[in-house]
C-alpha cells in the first residue's frame, strides 16, 4: 500500500480536492476504485487528506493529476 499525503491551505483547495479526488476514482477502472480510499490527519493542524492507494503506479497517475488540476485552477 502507498500513502501520500497533501497539504490542503483553504476550504477552496479542499474543495477541489475531493472533486479532483472523486473524479479520479470514477474514471479509475472497477477493480482499481476498490483499492483507493482517503482520510484526514487529524493529528496535524490544518488540513491534511491522506490517500491509500494499492499500487505506486495509481499513486503516481493521481500525484500528477492533482498538479496538473491544482495548476488549471490557480491554487
Amino acid at each position: 500500500m502507498v500513502s501520500l499525503q497533501f497539504d490542503i491551505a483553504n476550504a477552496s483547495e479542499q474543495d477541489a480536492f475531493f472533486g479532483a479526488f472523486f473524479k479520479f476514482v470514477e474514471a479509475a477502472s472497477l477493480q482499481d476504485a476498490d483499492s483507493i480510499s482517503i482520510h484526514s490527519d487529524t493529528k496535524e493542524t490544518g488540513m491534511v487528506k491522506v490517500v491509500n492507494f494499492a499500487d505506486q503506479g495509481l499513486a503516481d497517475q493521481f500525484e500528477t493529476y492533482w498538479q496538473q488540476r491544482r495548476r488549471w485552477l490557480g491554487l
